[in-house]
């Protein structure tokens, strides 16, 4: 059974947690109950704990004074912290000092309480057995282990689990760092001493798609290859470490204390070397944000999410390369303050409308998002910008018959989207379709092109298929046909297909009413192009107007 330990001043509030849970029904015993921190380090020293329900003010001792000295103790147990509304920054403090959970005294609840005790014990019996797996493993002969590679690779397993943890622990505040020294484990091989510390924050660029695709999901496996492959580079680095942070991303801690800081050159050059091992083993890319050399003391979550930003800057400045604080500080230093979407939309519309090769390639400067322009806090902001360009020349591809020449690079565009790439290979592959759709103009069947410019200059009149046919020196069933065979549709489909999306260009514009665009469009009835625009569009000219269309 799991040894529980209430502390708490409030003698009503020690009844009442002793009466809400059925302890020894769930596996539970309960030991002692304290009124102060002393009390509560007193029973802990004498039956020892598996689980403390403290409360955060205490007289004598409070409840941040009782976590140091459990740590203090080296005592393996799971700590709850009760609090009050006022105490948050109190809370904030006990779960830095590695408390596992928090609970508001005035919602102390018999199922909630249950609910986090279970889960709790589960944790702890989780974290003992993998501990006395690892200590088991260490204790066989060399030789056995030796002949026996799953017994090696389940060692590696395990010790790569408690040290992974222990450092995420460290840096993301959970643990002191007093705290984090005394539970190193001689097996783990540790190198991190206190002092002065540099850190390199690694991330695999498009994990999901590596992780779904080539590593059929397994995490710990990809993880473990991508570990294998750095940790063999690094042994050569005095004082590193390294541990796997999650969701694809890795962080080298390297103390400073007795050896001397690498060189900005130098976390250049091992980046330069874990990127090429990488690539020939795994066939992946990574990105880096290293946090700078750092000789004086200074908290490590500090330093994490230091190097954490940094390596979010790759969607501003480019995947697959180390970020330094000198690139963020460029970078930041030129950023401008204004509206990513500008009227780039309408801009990008109209070059198409035009259907002049020349013009759409000129506004592509326009319509590259700069690198001042972009921001952490904007860059979802970019996507979406991007995401309308594709969904812009995707509807225009398919009206003008460039699916087979222009659809597989549109569609690689969107994956890049998705991926959430950098803002450098967005504009680049931006560039790309653009250019591959004004040379199909250029290159497309002149009839073909001469029809679309008809069309655009006489909206408002009377088309049909002989009138247009007479305007190209063609026979209308000649043109019928070439326009079946090189858009898909008919003359008819693609004539209205024009009118509708010049006519939802008007509406959104917002400056005639919906009669005098079905006239400027070329229907003479308003109900008929109502029923028209409904059937192409989903929705009435009158709801797209004002915005129900999405």
């Amino acid at each position: 059974m799991k040894k529980i330990i209430l502390a708490d001043d409030n003698l009503l509030v020690l009844e009442s947690l002793d009466r809400m849970i059925k302890w020894e029904e769930l596996g539970f015993r309960l030991v002692a109950k304290a009124t102060n921190g002393e009390e509560a380090l007193e029973a802990i020293k004498q039956h020892g704990i598996d689980i403390l329900i403290s409360d955060i003010k205490m007289p004598t001792m409070d409840g941040l004074t009782l976590i140091r000295e459990i740590a203090n103790l080296s005592m393996d147990c799971k700590i709850i912290m009760l609090s009050s509304y006022n105490d948050f920054q109190l809370v904030r403090e006990a779960m830095r000092r590695n408390a596992s959970e928090y609970i508001l005294k005035t919602e102390l609840d018999p199922v909630e309480l249950t609910r986090i005790l279970s889960h709790l014990a589960e944790q702890l019996d989780q974290e003992r057995e993998m501990t006395r797996r690892v200590e088991m493993l260490e204790s066989k002969p060399a030789a056995e282990l030796m002949n026996h590679d799953e017994s090696r690779h389940e060692l590696y397993l395990h010790r790569r689990y408690i040290k992974d943890q222990l450092f995420r622990e460290l840096c993301r505040g959970y643990l002191s760092e007093q705290q984090f020294l005394f539970r190193i484990k001689d097996y783990l091989n540790i190198r991190y001493e206190p002092g002065g510390h540099e850190m390199l924050y690694l991330s695999v660029d498009h994990f999901q798609k590596f992780l779904d695709g080539r590593w059929n999901g397994n995490e710990t496996l990809f993880s473990f290859a991508i570990m294998n492959v750095m940790e063999e580079i690094l042994q050569s680095v005095d004082g590193t470490d390294l541990f796997y942070s999650g969701s694809g991303d890795f962080v080298i801690v390297r103390s400073v204390r007795d050896q001397e800081c690498l060189s900005p050159s130098g976390w250049g050059d091992l980046f330069h070397e874990l990127t090429l091992a990488l690539d020939q083993f795994l066939k992946i890319r990574i990105s880096g944000g290293w946090s700078g050399m750092r000789l004086v003391m200074q908290p490590i979550p500090d330093l994490y999410v230091e190097a954490m930003k940094a390596c979010q800057f790759r969607y501003i400045l480019g995947k697959g390369k180390l970020i330094t604080d000198q690139d963020i500080a460029h970078s930041i230093g030129t950023t401008i303050s204004y509206p990513i979407n500008s009227d780039r939309i309408g801009l990008l519309r109209n070059a198409l409308t035009a259907f002049h090769p020349e013009l759409l390639e000129r506004t592509l400067e326009t319509l590259c998002v700069k690198q001042e322009e972009v921001s952490l806090t904007n860059f979802n902001e970019v996507l979406r910008l991007y995401e309308k360009y594709s969904f812009v020349l995707m509807d225009f591809v398919e009206q003008n018959g460039f699916q087979a020449a222009c659809g597989p690079m549109l569609e690689s565009f969107n994956e890049i989207i998705y991926d959430r790439e950098a803002v450098p290979e967005l504009n680049a592959r931006l560039k790309d379709a653009v250019t591959r759709i004004a040379r199909n103009m250029e290159t497309g069947n002149s009839h073909v092109r001469q029809l679309i410019k008809y069309m655009q200059g006489h909206l408002a009149q009377k088309i049909t298929l002989q009138s247009a046919a007479e305007q190209l020196g063609v026979s209308s069933p000649y043109l019928g046909r070439l326009i079946q065979k090189e858009l898909g549709i008919s003359f008819n489909e693609y004539l209205n297909q024009h009118r509708i999306e010049r006519a939802k260009e008007l509406l959104i514009e917002g400056h005639q009413k919906i009669y005098e665009i079905a006239e400027q469009v070329g229907y003479a009835s308003t109900e008929y192009f109502s029923r028209m625009f409904k059937k192409v569009v989903g929705v009435n000219p009158l709801d797209y107007s004002l915005g129900k269309y999405e």
